[in-house]
């Protein structure tokens, strides 16, 4: 005690090592299937992969995707199916993933029948015996198009090409 007054009561404690040891000093442990990790045990080593590699495993939004889900929200908001049109076409040019070609087509083809049909069914609800084709017709398209765009939208999530991109029906 009296060697601490000496000193002018001033307690020295030196901070713990916290440093790691370099990484090729480190063990590597790999733990066995169904093996608990103890809490001394090292971290095993973490895979890095590429920006690129890891948005593309985190979520499965491609563009086809986008397309279809700009169809889908047309039906509510109106102008989003042209804005899908729109880029069906300017994607449609670039280079992608061979399996996007066909739904481009898809979704073209899905895009100018429905603005047809449906400018078909609003010309015939202006006329007075066409008004009685034209309600039906006009929802007529309406599920059509809902139809395609989950076609597409299902094939499009399991990154699959379109079977027939060129037909009328689904």
């Amino acid at each position: 005690m009296n060697d601490d007054r000496e000193r002018g009561s001033k307690l020295e404690v030196e901070a713990p090592n916290t440093s790691r040891p370099p990484r090729q000093d480190r063990e590597t442990v790999r733990l066995k299937t169904g093996e608990e990790r103890s809490d001394d045990a090292p971290e095993p080593p973490r895979e890095t992969s590429t920006g690129a590699a890891r948005g593309a495993a985190a979520s499965d939004t491609n563009r086809p995707v986008i397309i279809s889900a700009l169809y889908l929200s047309s039906v509510v908001l109106g102008l989003t199916g042209l804005v899908a049109f729109i880029l069906a076409l300017v994607w449609k040019s670039e280079p992608g993933e061979p399996w996007e070609a066909s739904h481009y087509d898809y979704h073209i083809m899905t895009f100018l029948l429905w603005a047809g049909t449906t400018l078909f069914a609003v010309i015939l609800i202006f006329t007075i015996i066409g008004a009685l084709l034209g309600f039906p017709l006009l929802l007529l398209a309406l599920v059509w198009l809902l139809i395609r765009s989950i076609m597409s939208l299902i094939r499009a999530l399991n990154r699959e090409p379109m079977p027939n991109p060129g037909t009328w029906l689904a």
